[in-house]
């Protein structure tokens, strides 16, 4: 143990000093995911506060979804990095290893949840941490009752903190590494909708410039297991993707996480004629992307909104102008809508466009409410390129957006195997619809007249905030 020499990838880092309560990491096969899983828990049994004589005292559940994965992976790889007999001693009936270093004394619990015995056995145990190798297998009933059994040991007559750092600092944790799920299942939602409490680091490509665990790995490793497979498995076990939805076929096949999600957050241009363009979908469920076509005439989404149960007024008011007077100060607005948002309400006889342009914005009609113009402006965005690079660039904090480029955007498939002819009303379909709107307004712009032209005709319109 004393001549265990670790150097993260770059990749894992993030994942490997995560502290939030659940800590997860994914990304292609191969991409060291796993042992930067099993490191981390000497680092973080390193940060427990110490007992009175001196001693680090922690226990960890390392959990499989089943005992025959657990002996025939994860232990090899865990005794990889702690040798038995020499980092602590591995008791092969019990499955458990004591960890043993420097000033740290952590028992490591190696849970493989084959049938209800070994689940109830997980589940009564006291723990400071919680790791789940492949967690993708693992039954989300289990995570969540898992969850409820870390932080309790060491308790606070062992050290006068409890699961805590020296400064007293709770630490106690989940994490796990994996390759992706599927989408349309708990996890997948768990990742790209992650909790407050929640981390969740991405691995890039096996194939792209970012891969920076490729030297650990034999030559050619993953042009190899491109050979013979199909597009659904490179996608999940070579790109990092997550794997294709079984309820339906996406929409947009061009998107690409790689290629049209940036790498870091973008940056709008700051000036007047560059206006930030939204697209917006209206209805009790309002959604919108903020847009704007940079100078070489790529579109460029720096952020996206939804809601639920809540009026254009009041999405207007509680969620588009705080981030627009928070992220966006001073930039002149274009929303762009659903034409349907020009009909009165029966009630006040007010349109969505009346409310919206009472609020101080300018607001214009979407040139068509085809579903076919407007998915096939969105597909032109996806595959133009501008001097060979992505003509559309998504933030990466439009986790909305892009779950729905990725695939919950959909066309559902019926009992016999078809598809349906138009995209399915689900919970992506919202910010899908707003997209749409940013995209057939910003290809008129860019195909047709300069954007340069149109943007000098956008007023500037000094805004109350509320």
């Amino acid at each position: 143990m004393a001549n265990l020499v670790y150097t993260p990838p770059t990749s894992v880092v993030p994942f490997l000093t995560a502290d939030k309560f659940a800590n997860f990491i994914v990304g292609p096969v191969g991409s060291t995911k796993t042992t930067a899983a099993l490191i981390k828990i000497g680092y973080e049994a390193k940060r427990i506060k110490a007992s009175p004589d001196g001693i680090r005292r922690s226990r960890v559940a390392v959990i499989r979804n089943t005992r025959q994965m657990l002996w025939d992976t994860t232990i090899p790889d865990f005794i990889k990095w702690y040798p038995d007999q020499e980092a602590g001693i591995l008791e092969k009936t019990n499955s458990k290893f004591q960890l043993k270093f420097d000033d740290v004394e952590c028992e490591v619990l190696f849970r493989g949840l084959d049938d209800a015995n070994d689940v109830r056995r997980l589940l009564s145990l006291q723990l400071t941490f919680g790791v789940m190798d492949e967690f993708r297998e693992i039954n989300p009933d289990i995570y969540n009752a898992l969850t409820g059994r870390l932080g309790r040991y060491p308790d606070k007559t062992m050290n006068g903190v409890g699961a805590c750092d020296d400064k007293g600092k709770q630490i106690h944790k989940v994490w796990g590494a994996t390759n992706p799920p599927d989408m349309d299942t708990f996890w997948e939602k768990t990742l790209t909708e992650p909790p407050q409490n929640t981390h969740v680091t991405i691995q890039p490509s096996g194939l792209s410039q970012e891969a920076d665990w490729t030297q650990y790995l034999p030559d050619e490793y993953y042009e190899n297991l491109c050979e013979g497979k199909t597009e659904d498995w490179i996608d999940v076990y070579v790109h990092g993707e997550f794997g294709k939805s079984l309820s339906g076929q996406p929409v947009f096949k061009a998107f690409d996480r790689d290629t049209h999600v940036a790498k870091q957050t973008l940056t709008h241009i700051k000036l007047q004629t560059h206006p930030l363009m939204i697209g917006m979908d209206f209805g009790l469920t309002p959604a919108c992307t903020i847009n704007q076509v940079d100078a070489q005439g790529r579109l460029l989404t720096f952020a996206d909104l939804i809601s639920e149960g809540m009026g254009t007024l009041r999405f207007c008011r509680e969620k588009l102008k705080p981030m627009l007077a928070n992220r966006f100060p001073g930039m002149n607005v274009l929303i762009v809508g659903d034409p349907a948002g020009q009909q009165r309400a029966q009630t006040d006889e007010r349109s969505v466009f009346d409310i919206l342009r009472a609020e101080g914005f300018r607001v214009i009609s979407a040139k068509s409410n085809s579903i076919v113009a407007r998915i096939n402006a969105v597909d032109k965005m996806l595959t133009r390129t501008v001097d060979g690079k992505p003509a559309h660039l998504v933030d990466p904090s439009c986790t909305h957006l892009i779950a729905a480029l990725r695939g919950g955007y959909r066309y559902k498939i019926r009992q016999n195997g078809e598809t349906d002819d138009k995209p399915e009303k689900n919970s992506h379909s919202h910010i899908a619809d707003a997209h749409q709107y940013a995209c057939l307004h910003a290809d008129g712009n860019v195909t047709g007249d300069s954007w340069t032209r149109k943007a000098v005709e956008v007023k500037r319109v000094d805004y109350v905030w509320t």
